[in-house]
């Protein structure tokens, strides 16, 4: 089982470097309430020097993928490095080298409705709720309950619809 994740992970990795996008499902509950478990994440190949803080990136390390919102880039007098933190942590993630990040996450697909998750505007009205998830496991295992019984509603984006090839890795 470990060899076929670890194939999955380089084949995901292989094509987004190749072709610049790349679907994947989330597995974790780390992103909640931006991204739940299910969701369908579209990845774009993003250079390191368009980041922002607020954006949410899709990283690989020890094995795993991790799709967690940067908090700040910092190069602290070496190589740059990207600090990110799941919506629904406390904590902050040991900082991702520039070859750890592999694109950035722009939408979630989610019972076929399209989510832009760019920046700090995703985060507008959820602040509350995010404090409340990231402080209580007794609300986050709420949201998540509420979330697989009500048929996940949420306001739809106008324009495609993504579809889900494989699920390939983790979420965080």
């Amino acid at each position: 089982m470990a060899e076929r994740a670890a194939i999955e992970m380089e084949l995901a990795e292989e094509v987004l470097r190749s072709y610049g996008r790349l679907r994947i499902v989330a597995r974790g509950s780390s992103m909640v309430p931006t991204i739940f478990p299910g969701d369908i994440l579209l990845v774009e190949r993003n250079p390191l020097d368009r980041l922002r803080p607020g954006d949410v990136v899709l990283a690989s390390r020890g094995g795993r993928f991790f799709a967690h919102r940067v908090v700040r880039l910092t190069a602290l007098g070496g190589p740059p490095r990207v600090i990110t933190r799941g919506d629904a942590l406390r904590e902050e993630d040991p900082a991702f080298s520039h070859q750890e990040i592999l694109g950035r996450v722009t939408r979630v697909s989610r019972g076929g409705r399209l989510i832009d998750v760019t920046g700090e505007d995703d985060l507008n009205g959820k602040r509350i709720l995010q404090w409340a998830i990231r402080n209580s496991d007794s609300v986050t295992a709420g949201i998540l309950w509420l979330h697989a019984r009500v048929g996940q509603a949420v306001p739809a984006v106008r324009g495609s619809s993504l579809r889900a090839s494989a699920r390939l890795a983790e979420c965080s």
